[in-house]
């Protein structure tokens, strides 16, 4: 069975299935999930953030070109929200790693945080058409060795700032360094402003923007912080120093403002798993809630308030799984085959977009990848009612 067809048996079959301790309905049957797939063009192409834009109806993927990493050629596609099928595809002066929006102006941010690029671009979206780049951004001295790259982004409208994450590590192996920063865009000059102290204070990875308090929440190794975007201050500190396991590697945030809580996934690199999966902590105080083995490689994670529902995706093993946010117990897995990466939530129409990726290795996400194989965009259009 060729690839595709293996695929599309797969999505079938993980349609179909249901957890074995769901409830069976009393009633007449809700809509089931359903699964479309669209493709990257070329099979040497790697796709890392997904940003989904309501304008122009599109899901952006941020791309790299692995099989020329040493060219450091990159890429921005844009697929139809309902087809999936390929709007426009922008070559980028770099690669392509991560995605943010200014949804006022309907303008793309995209970080080149490979490869020592260090810099931003700034994309038009409804012309799908490049508008600037910036200059490698002066974060180090110039005398500085070692490699550094930039994370995740989050455009914030309130203050018109772009905030993006960023590591680096020194020559030397010891913590004193390694660095993790919080690094304040102007998004129409695409400078370097500033940076929020203590964003990271140890390791740390996780970025997420919640417009709703208008805050900002970093995470790390045994930490979140609430950050005022307009004050550029940590305003609240969430110790997670006592968690069981111990959360040493947060990597994904998701908000729950009704219940307040905040989910964390950990996906501790390297390792076996044992330690993978979903936090529930208290959203004012830190405390634990819960810890749901959700699978090996927990890199993402996205809340749905309406159904009460997270979403993880697990990285090293696969699968999607659906979380139920009343006993967290796991309602739905997806075997996906293919290795789920990151996420991307769009509340208004109901529908979970997922990067897939096709490596040898689930320890690696970006070398070691399956010749001929073509990466590909997931969307899971999540039923309306429970």
């Amino acid at each position: 069975m060729s690839p595709s067809a293996l695929l599309r048996a797969l999505i079938m079959a993980c349609a179909m299935t249901t957890h074995a301790h769901a409830t069976p309905p009393t009633t007449a049957p809700v809509a089931d999930y359903t699964l479309k797939v669209g493709y990257l063009d070329h099979a040497a192409e790697g796709l890392y953030e997904i940003q989904y834009n309501t304008p122009g109806n599109l899901v952006m993927t941020a791309v790299i070109d692995r099989a020329q990493a040493d060219q450091d050629l990159g890429y921005v596609y844009a697929f139809d929200a309902d087809t999936l099928e390929k709007r426009w595809r922008l070559a980028m002066p770099h690669q392509a790693f991560a995605l943010a929006q200014d949804r006022t102006h309907n303008k793309l941010f995209v970080s080149h945080g490979k490869n020592r690029a260090l810099s931003i671009s700034r994309v038009d979206i409804a012309t799908g058409t490049l508008e600037q780049t910036s200059a490698r951004l002066p974060i180090q001295p110039e005398d500085f060795k070692g490699n550094e790259s930039l994370r995740h982004m989050v455009y914030v409208p309130q203050v018109n700032r772009l905030f993006v994450s960023y590591s680096a590590t020194g020559e030397s192996s010891t913590e004193s360094g390694r660095y993790h920063k919080l690094l304040v865009i102007d998004p129409d000059t695409l400078e370097l402003v500033g940076q929020v102290e203590g964003a990271y204070p140890r390791t740390g990875y996780a970025l997420t923007y919640d417009d709703t308090e208008q805050r900002i929440y970093t995470g790390g190794s045994g930490y979140i912080n609430v950050i005022d975007p307009a004050s550029l201050q940590v305003v609240r500190s969430l110790d997670m120093s006592q968690a069981e396991p111990q959360a040493a590697n947060l990597l994904s945030l998701g908000i729950d403002h009704a219940h307040k809580r905040i989910f964390a996934a950990q996906n501790i690199f390297r390792s076996e798993g044992e330690q993978d999966g979903l936090y529930v902590f208290d959203l004012e105080t830190g405390k634990q809630l819960a810890f749901v083995r959700s699978g090996r490689g927990s890199i993402n994670v996205a809340y749905n308030p309406e159904r009460d529902e997270a979403y993880v995706a697990n990285f090293r093993e696969g699968t999607i799984r659906v979380i139920s946010g009343k006993d967290y117990s796991v309602v739905r897995t997806f075997d996906i085959g293919p290795l789920p990466n990151e996420l991307a939530y769009d509340a208004a129409q109901r529908r979970l977009y997922v990067g897939l990726k096709e490596v040898y290795s689930p320890r690696s996400s970006t070398g070691d990848f399956v010749e001929g194989a073509k990466e590909r965009l997931l969307k899971i259009t999540l039923p309306s009612e429970q």
